[in-house]
């Protein structure tokens, strides 16, 4: 890039960044609205597949990009295709004035085993993460940044030249090699002029937690409900937010139609703090993924998910538990969900919760919800089963429908109501590559799965198009394609 192309660049830069706010410094990694595509938060990526995922999800907004016809390419795992894809990217987005995403499709086509293919992006990443991006990131990301950074400098100074590896894949495991290095001289340095003090007895202190079951408040537990003696007085934890940024590069490549929603239900946490949300209601149509989106969230930010189908609940009983009179006594679903985990914090899902009976026999699950939703109430919930007061207010409330008309209006005002949008074709490779990838790795041939080829994307998008774009039929779709795939290749 010649001296004037680098200041059309920049000029083009500082033109984007009027039309738009920066966010506020001290926001969660990751949470605020950033542009489309910003070179430092391709950065935080911690792979090539992650990486491309992200940015070919946001280049659908750029008015006037022709990309269909790289797409093979650009999805085909070939290195040397993957490139020549990128390459054809960043001319044409230079061509359209989106300097930015130019350098993003750049840096996608660099080798971190061929030092010069760094020269044309590391000067225009470096100087503008100095002075023009650092406001639209926190303290945290900036710091990652500068780390990664140096990364590609090493890469670009030949210490990786040989190297298969991605530059992205290669930055993140830097990244968190010198995160535990420095946690254990951090805590070298706290802890030895401690010890050097300390009493003859040692002390442990316990992180974030509470107790749910304070045997002041609690009667003595039934036979039937021995299960439960070891929470009785328990400190147990409360799960903390860790790296909200990768939480949320995960989702969005996971999940390219759902952007908005994924923003909405992240904003809410914050680094390093217990995960605690308002009661949630993901509402949108059939197969748009929420069940599985909510299962995701569980497992990137470590909490247990307790799941109830309220399409099979046909009384409040599933939810609200049953009295300590039963022969069969049940305890609340959030204090299962509680026992289940071993956490203060878990997730209690109920799945299709427009779906529960009506009835008033024996009560209605979604007003047996309504109690749980309320702080103060939850904070001091009388549960019958266990004649105990408990701490539930610490429990995530997360519920899906695909329509709120007939939920009653009390349950509605008290959830948080985010809509996830159906997939769109655009979304495809993304979407098609990530359900392949799951069922190479539930049948443990994650080795030797290979991407879908460009024709095979094209039955795919023709059987997913009949099919309505539910994310529920694609994996049926991919299935089928794989399948076939296999037989052609036992025949040939």
């Amino acid at each position: 890039m010649t001296d004037k192309d680098r200041k059309d660049w920049l000029r083009l830069i500082e033109e984007d960044r009027a039309d738009c706010t920066p966010r506020d410094a001290k926001d969660s990694a990751g949470l605020s609205t950033l542009p489309n595509l910003l070179p430092t938060a391709l950065l935080l990526h911690k792979g090539w597949p992650q990486a491309a995922a992200w940015a070919w999800s946001r280049l659908q907004a750029i008015d006037g990009l022709q990309r269909d016809d790289l797409a093979a390419d650009y999805w085909s795992g070939e290195k040397r295709r993957c490139k020549a894809a990128c390459i054809t990217l960043a001319e044409r987005l230079f061509k359209l004035g989106q300097g930015e995403a130019a350098l993003c499709a750049q840096m996608l086509s660099v080798d971190a085993g061929v030092p010069l293919t760094f020269d044309k992006v590391l000067p225009q990443i470096d100087y503008c993460a100095e002075h023009i991006w650092g406001s639209w990131h926190s303290e945290a990301e900036n710091a990652a940044i500068k780390q990664r950074l140096s990364t590609w400098w090493s890469a670009a100074d030949g210490n990786f030249e040989g190297d298969d590896r991605s530059i992205f894949l290669i930055a993140y495991q830097n990244w968190g090699e010198e995160k535990v290095d420095r946690k254990q001289r951090a805590r070298l340095a706290e802890v030895e002029p401690r010890e050097r003090h300390a009493p003859a007895k040692a002390h442990t202190a316990q992180g974030p937690g509470l107790v749910v079951m304070p045997r002041a408040k609690s009667t003595q537990l039934r036979d039937a409900h021995r299960e439960y003696a070891e929470l009785v007085d328990a400190h147990l934890p409360l799960i903390a937010a860790r790296d909200l940024q990768h939480v949320r590069n995960v989702l969005l490549c996971e999940y390219p139609h759902a952007t908005s929603a994924i923003d909405l239900v992240l904003r809410g946490l914050r680094e390093g703090q217990p995960v605690r949300w308002k009661p949630i209601l993901l509402t949108g149509p059939a197969g748009t993924g929420k069940s599985r989106l909510v299962r995701r969230l569980g497992e990137l930010l470590s909490l247990s998910v307790y799941r109830i189908d309220g399409s099979s609940s046909a009384d409040s009983i599933g939810f609200g538990g049953t009295p300590k009179g039963w022969s069969n006594s049940l305890p609340s679903a959030p204090f299962r969900a509680i026992s289940q985990g071993r956490i203060g914090n878990p997730i209690t899902l109920v799945d299709e919760i427009d779906k529960t009976a009506t009835s008033d026999h024996n009560g209605r699950l979604v007003n047996s919800i309504l109690p749980f939703l309320e702080g103060e109430t939850a904070r001091c919930y009388r549960d019958a089963s266990l004649d105990a007061e408990l701490d539930l207010s610490w429990v995530n409330h997360i519920a899906t429908s695909n329509s709120v008309e007939d939920l009653p209006a009390p349950l509605r005002d008290r959830y948080r109501l985010i809509k996830v949008p159906s997939p769109r074709l655009v979304d495809l490779p993304v979407l098609a590559a990530n359900v392949a990838r799951e069922m190479a790795l539930e049948s443990g041939e994650e080795a030797f799965s290979q991407a879908l080829a460009a024709d095979e994307l094209d039955v795919i998008a023709r059987a997913w198009t009949r099919a309505g774009f539910s994310v529920r039929k694609l994996q049926a779709i991919v299935a089928a394609t794989l399948e076939a795939r296999d037989q052609m290749a036992v025949r040939h």
